[in-house]
């Protein structure tokens, strides 16, 4: 620990994704950002610069520092969380957490078994609409989810792993964390160039009780969108997740796109706007803070990390299965 007591981090990974964790843990008062980890000198000099902390070409000695955050590409996880359970470092990374299930699977239970903390990147489940529409939750029936995106350089792996990740561990969440059959589930290619795995997912789950969740993630959409809508028994929880609000219904309807419920004849009974609480990753990075404090349960983190992946396996396996099938 540093003199005033917060933990030492090392960031891995000076791309998009570590540019924001560096900007939230310098801001941070509960972390001191020490250096950043990057192959590329160009890349992780500037980051490491931006926020004043030192640039490492590799990850060499853990010996000054107290927990690692990974931000690199999906392909690099398992070999650097490897490496850093095995120094017994508390260890935050991105999701997913390995490119395959049976990595995720060896990661998770490496940290289980020398006691690591091991967290894993769902920052929708900080969300504050997400947050607001799972506090409403009395007697979910069905989920349905669409997560849509136009075409991004930066996204290679397939929009299974890198997109619908989220909207399953939400379902799961909604649902009390039960386990889901998968009732169907296909997926498209339509990009080339150095992108691998399918761009557009449909999956549909069935969870104990005939409950439901639909969902639905494309990288080549040609809008932008993140909708959760929940149906109960008596009203409809839909939960803009990029505005963020939560508009209430008081009565079942059809899943919604945020912007047109009124206009299909469902008049709203009230609407939260959720704009204004704190960003999702900086909440995210309090809760991984409270673990390296003691203040959460290390362990069940990290039990929470692997029945999304499981899903997610199950789905590709699935959709696979169908393709070669026709």
């Amino acid at each position: 620990m540093t003199g005033s007591g917060v933990p030492r981090v090392l960031l891995v990974g000076a791309g998009a994704m570590g540019s924001h964790h560096g900007r939230i843990l310098a801001e941070s008062p509960r972390c001191e950002l020490v250096a950043v980890m990057d192959p590329s000198q160009d890349r992780g000099q500037a980051l490491a610069e931006r926020f004043g902390a030192d640039w490492l070409p590799e990850i060499g000695s853990l010996s000054t520092v107290d927990a690692v955050v990974v931000a690199s590409s999906t392909d690099q996880h398992r070999k650097i969380a490897s490496c850093v359970l095995a120094e017994d470092i508390p260890l935050f990374v991105e999701k997913p957490l390995c490119a395959s299930l049976a990595d995720s699977r060896e990661l998770v239970d490496t940290a289980l078994r020398r006691g690591v903390p091991l967290m894993c990147g769902f920052v929708e489940r900080f969300n504050p609409a997400v947050r607001q529409a799972l506090s409403l939750v009395e007697d979910p029936r069905s989920v349905h989810t669409q997560r849509l995106s136009g075409y991004s350089a930066r996204m290679r792996a397939g929009v299974t792993w890198d997109l619908l990740v989220h909207d399953i561990d939400i379902s799961q969440r909604i649902f009390a964390g039960q386990v889901p059959k998968v009732v169907n589930a296909t997926i498209t290619r339509n990009c080339g160039g150095n992108r691998t795995g399918e761009d557009t997912v449909e999956a549909e789950l069935e969870f104990p009780g005939s409950r439901t969740a639909d969902l639905t993630a494309s990288r080549v959409s040609s809008r932008r969108e993140r909708c959760l809508t929940i149906r109960e028994g008596s009203r409809t929880i839909v939960a803009d997740l990029l505005d963020p609000s939560v508009t209430l219904y008081s009565q079942p309807v059809s899943p919604l796109m945020p912007e047109d419920g009124a206009s299909r004849g469902h008049e709203p009974s009230a609407r939260l706007n959720c704009s204004g609480r704190r960003e999702p990753l900086a909440a995210q990075w309090d809760r991984f803070a409270d673990i390296l404090e003691g203040r959460i349960d290390p362990q069940a983190e990290t039990r929470s990390i692997l029945p999304s992946h499981e899903v997610v396996a199950t789905i590709l396996d699935s959709a696979e299965k169908l393709l070669s099938d026709s």
